[in-house]
């Protein structure tokens, strides 16, 4: 199978690690198109103005290399990554060409980044989500008549493994995500439950501004870290926080949210004992009491915190079923065998 993949690369990108993964396999031949040349991960806000001029011109020049890239290899199936740059007329133009188009999305909803993708979302062959409950409302919810499948997030087994749980941590709690409204909300009322002030606390990423005169002196804000950085800070915790954005907005109207993250999979394999939002879909992942505590609202959250602090025994024994869990079931090798199953399907 000749596959025409395009997709973001700068390390740590889930594109980057299903695109390698794809790229392993013997059954299949890929050619890609980067998107990491659109914007660096770090631009600063006036590289950001000067890009809100330029993007439909960058956006005309990406779907060039597409066309040019289609040409000369003459794919079975071109596959994009989320593809919020492309519009509903360029996939029906792939597809007129006697192609299957296959989009990979990895968000809680396709009508939250923007008008263009949502409509474009429709015009796929395929649709492969990373959420559970993406197919079944798929029609009801986001009013789509397409195919779509679930097969979920992973972990990148040469960037996210360890073989062993880290050494003594910097930190009794550490939180690597980008700061959001629901997770702000978080944060303010774990800093009020006995004993959290008094906490070492590492929150790492961007977007955390509105809270940062807020939080403890024990608790110190970094700024977002990616690819090896990510890995390792994820390590620098006795316990890594793993929240979920469940509310969800789109224009005015009420959707689902996430179920899981990234972050679900690539801390067990990276061999952090962390405690996770409690869902169903998390339950059929990893049992709660062996593997990785779950917590409801902030008071169950504190307490667990609180009890694995004062348990060694437990957090690691727990650290070591979680990753045996996901090691290597729930590595992007395991994803692909799976994408590759619905390929065929086409």
């Amino acid at each position: 199978m000749k596959l025409l993949f395009v997709g973001e690369t700068w390390q740590g990108a889930q594109a980057r690690s299903l695109r390698e993964a794809l790229t392993r396999r013997d059954d299949i031949t890929i050619a890609d198109v980067s998107l990491g040349h659109l914007m660096p991960r770090r631009a600063d806000i006036r590289a950001r103005i000067v890009r809100r001029f330029t993007r439909r011109a960058e956006h005309a020049a990406l779907k060039r290399e597409v066309l040019h890239q289609f040409d000369d290899f003459e794919p079975d199936i071109v596959m994009i990554y989320k593809g919020v740059q492309f519009d509903a007329d360029f996939i029906d133009g792939l597809r007129r060409r006697s192609v299957r188009v296959v989009n990979v999305f990895p968000d809680y909803s396709p009508h939250a980044f923007g008008d263009d993708l949502a409509a474009a979302i429709g015009a796929y062959d395929l649709v492969i989500s990373t959420k559970t409950f993406h197919p079944d409302r798929w029609s009801s919810i986001y009013g789509y008549s397409n195919r779509c499948v679930c097969v979920p997030h992973g972990y990148d087994p040469q960037l996210h493994f360890r073989s062993d749980i880290a050494g003594e941590p910097a930190f009794d709690v550490v939180l690597v995500a980008s700061g959001r409204p629901e997770y702000y909300e978080m944060i303010d009322a774990l800093i009020a439950q006995h004993r959290m002030a008094d906490l070492r606390v590492a929150i790492v990423g961007n977007s955390w501004e509105p809270i940062v005169g807020r939080l403890p002196a024990g608790w110190r804000k970094f700024p977002g870290k990616f690819g090896v950085s990510y890995v390792d800070w994820l390590r620098r915790g006795r316990i890594v926080l793993a929240p979920l954005h469940t509310r969800v907005v789109v224009k005015g109207v009420l959707q689902p949210g996430d179920v899981d993250t990234a972050r679900t999979y690539e801390l067990a394999a990276a061999y952090a004992f962390f405690i996770h939002r409690r869902t169903p879909a998390l339950a059929a992942l990893y049992d709660e009491d062996r593997e990785v505590p779950t917590f409801d609202d902030v008071p169950e959250l504190a307490a667990k915190i609180l009890h694995y602090l004062d348990h060694d025994d437990e957090r690691v024994a727990m650290a070591h079923a979680a990753h045996a869990r996901a090691v290597p079931a729930y590595s992007f090798d395991a994803r692909a065998a799976e994408i590759k199953t619905w390929l065929d399907t086409l």
